[in-house]
């Protein structure tokens, strides 16, 4: 798998992004964000930090593909969440994904 892949397979598979939201995310434009997840443009290492500061992800993961995918820190929750998550079937990540992302909602008031 090269970055490019890496990065859709990060925006569809495990954060379930529209190429909007994400690129929004990143501050770029979501045609930008198809250009490079189709290889027609580079991926650049700006782009490469803004996903990795936006997201918490490893800009090694993204490079090369070694694992994690996700920055690792010392609190003890994140760790356990991470593991739990991990040891998920695709169904079920899918489905805690949607319940995080309706939690962001309601605590922002969006609901």
């Amino acid at each position: 798998m090269e970055p490019q892949d890496r990065i859709k397979y990060l925006r569809k598979k495990i954060l379930n992004m529209s190429q909007e939201k994400f690129a929004n995310e990143i501050h770029i434009s979501r045609s930008n964000l198809g250009n490079i997840e189709t290889s027609k443009i580079g991926l650049t290492n700006r782009v490469i930090a803004d996903i990795c500061h936006a997201f918490h992800v490893n800009s090694t993961w993204i490079t090369s593909g070694q694992e994690p995918i996700f920055e690792r820190n010392d609190d003890g929750q994140d760790k356990e969440i991470l593991d739990i998550y991990s040891r998920l079937s695709e169904t079920n990540k899918k489905y805690l994904v949607g319940y995080i992302h309706r939690l962001l909602e309601e605590q922002n008031g969006n609901i």
